[in-house]
């Protein structure tokens, strides 16, 4: 690596001054020496660093260049010179600066370090857990690079990989809040929410009124369950940070679930009035309220929607709370403009991740399972798991009326609506973890045990106990093996007005269907052929449950469903939307209000749009006709 021949006294306590944190000293001691040898590359190098310290990334890119200038061969200056356009938000250039002072010095674990984070920045994963590991290679002992390995590997899938990297990262630097925040997110991905919460609650006994430790630790409380001590870790941020607009989105959503409307709606209010173009929270109002299409915001909405420079998410967000204001209105063909063009962007974000939804793999999953479970499955596998009565499964297409069916039940003194959880999947996952199509059946009996105990802790003196995942409807072989005590309603609505409404519906990262009309009628299709198996198979206690009976006689279905449950009628049953209890769903407000029919039939409204869902569901023009 090509040096200046001499360095000064006055560089030599500068850069004492400098790793002491003493930046102003350092920097008069660098400028001492310039002023004897303006073309010094250390000096110049070193105040590009503090420059950059400092937020001057350009100011940086000037002193950092004139140090390579003189000393082409300097690698830790061309390192330093990456950082500073990384800065400025040219990483293409940064890259470049890496990949030359690695060239100079592959030893600079530094450089390999940086090149890792750059590669992060940019979502190239792979790359950037090449660079990190060479890296670590180098300087075992950096932080820094073994958590960019961790969230390389958290992205590309390698959970156990993370954890390590994770776990060695905050060996190294125990008091890093970013790690243990980063790290808390990770573990309550993965539904460790005990670690998880250790670790924001770690990073806040060292800083109490870290607002992105508060945040953190609201948002994994949030995926838990536990709703009010989120709702209490966002307050405490807008205490501190009453500026904080993303914060009051944050409270508002948590309200909501609550059923605390107007204080959620205060909460959304304020988070527009701080950022009008904080789209979440138009969208937040929006499920709170039935809306007016009113000018001001109808105008904030189409500015957020139609502007390439907000992030996606925004955009997304920004068109379902203009298409429901629409909608709200009566306003069809504005509102489905709208929803369409929402959809049309999370459909290209789901492209670009590689995670849009295909037709043809999910008729496979369904042949897959049709042909595991058959009647000889559940013949060869009688008497497994634990025969408890507590657990309940609502199930069905997203927006079938699960939420409200499940209110409805939750409404008796008896029953426990737990939401939507996800226990079945990861209890399929750990049976399935070996490839091994033959599950243990002491492993298999010991988790339908350990859930049904969870159940149980969940419930409190309940007797029944639901999970209302429409999804668990693929999962009915694996519920049919390991709770063969247990109860499933199924959800059932008009097709046409189920799809249409999942259209309607910002589920982020969820349900990938539901942004292509013609996606969400093909799978509604498949949903419905792997339902009939399962009515011919399952040995399992099973009623449907449907929306527009629900809708049309609310007492006689209301009996039906509680007599199926095994329990005597309640009339609080019939008074559902006055049920205190937390609902994570966009039906939070929905379940609370009285009981209304205006979405039977909604679909009529849209009707002119939805020849690629008419045909998806095979429904032809004769059958419309009919049906009018």
């Amino acid at each position: 690596m090509a040096r200046p021949i001499s360095r000064p006294d006055d560089l030599l306590a500068g850069i004492e001054h400098h790793k002491a944190g003493r930046l102003d000293r350092a920097e008069v001691l660098y400028n001492k020496v310039l002023a004897r040898f303006p073309t010094h590359a250390d000096a110049n190098n070193l105040l590009g660093a503090i420059a950059l310290s400092r937020g001057r990334a350009n100011r940086a890119i000037q002193l950092i260049e004139k140090a390579i200038a003189v000393a082409p061969g300097f690698a830790a200056a061309h390192s330093n010179l990456g950082n500073a356009y990384r800065a400025a938000g040219r990483p293409a250039d940064a890259i470049k600066s890496y990949q030359r002072a690695i060239a100079l010095d592959p030893d600079l674990a530094e450089a390999h370090n940086n090149l890792a984070q750059v590669m992060s920045d940019l979502g190239q994963h792979a790359q950037a857990l090449v660079s990190g590991q060479q890296a670590v290679a180098l300087a075992p002992a950096l932080p820094e690079a073994h958590r960019i390995i961790a969230s390389a590997s958290r992205q590309l899938g390698d959970i156990e990989g993370a954890a390590q990297a994770y776990r060695r990262a905050l060996l190294l630097r125990p008091g890093d809040l970013g790690t243990l925040n980063e790290f808390g997110d990770f573990l309550a991905e993965n539904r460790l929410f005990d670690e998880a919460i250790s670790c924001h609650r770690r990073a806040l006994a060292l800083h109490p009124d870290d607002i992105a430790s508060l945040l953190a630790l609201g948002g994994t409380q949030r995926r838990a369950g536990d709703i009010p001590g989120s709702v209490a870790s966002i307050r405490r941020v807008v205490e501190i940070d009453p500026t904080h607009a993303e914060a009051w989105n944050g409270l508002g959503n948590g309200l909501r679930a609550t059923g605390q409307f107007d204080e959620a709606r205060n909460c959304f209010n304020r988070a527009v009035a701080i950022d009008p173009t904080l789209a979440d929270a138009y969208r937040g109002l929006s499920l709170i309220r039935r809306q007016n299409a009113d000018p001001v915001e109808i105008e904030h909405l189409n500015a957020i929607l139609a502007d390439p420079a907000t992030t996606a998410v925004d955009r997304v967000a920004a068109g379902f709370a203009l298409g429901k204001s629409f909608d709200d209105a009566g306003r069809c063909d504005d509102a489905f403009a709208a929803y369409s063009a929402a959809n049309a962007l999370y459909r290209q974000m789901l492209d670009a991740d590689g995670r849009a939804f295909n037709v043809a793999a999910f008729t496979t999953i369904i042949d897959r399972v049709i042909a595991r479970f058959d009647a000889r499955f559940f013949e060869d596998h009688a008497g497994w798991g634990d025969p408890s009565d507590l657990p309940v499964f609502v199930i069905g297409m997203p927006r079938s009326g699960t939420s409200l069916i499940e209110q409805i039940a939750a409404s008796h003194p008896s029953v426990h609506g737990a939401g939507e959880r996800s226990d079945v999947g990861r209890i399929e996952s750990t049976l399935d973890r070996s490839g091994n199509a033959n599950w243990d059946r002491a492993e298999a009996d010991a988790l339908a045990g350990a859930h049904v105990a969870r159940l149980r802790g969940i419930g409190g003196q309940a007797v029944r106990v639901i999970d209302k995942m429409p999804d668990n409807i693929l999962k009915l072989g694996l519920i049919g093996t390991l709770f063969p005590g247990a109860r499933v309603i199924v959800c059932t609505r008009d097709p046409r007005d189920t799809c249409l409404s999942c259209f309607f519906q910002f589920f982020p990262n969820a349900n990938t269907f539901s942004y292509d009309l013609a996606q969400t009628g093909q799978r509604h299709v498949q949903i419905d052929r792997l339902m009939a198996h399962w009515r011919k198979v399952l040995p399992l206690r099973m009623i449907e449950a449907n929306y527009e009976a629900t809708v049309h006689d609310l007492e006689g279905q209301s009996r039906t469903i509680i007599n199926f449950l095994g329990l005597p009628w309640d009339p609080a049953c019939l008074d559902f939307h006055r049920t205190d209890r937390v609902v994570q769903t966009a039906s939070a407000w929905q379940v609370r209000q009285p009981l209304y029919d205006r979405a039977v039939g909604r679909w009529r409204l849209y009707q002119a749009h939805l020849a690629p869902l008419d045909a998806a569901l095979g429904i032809g023009e004769a059958v419309l006709g009919r049906s009018e």
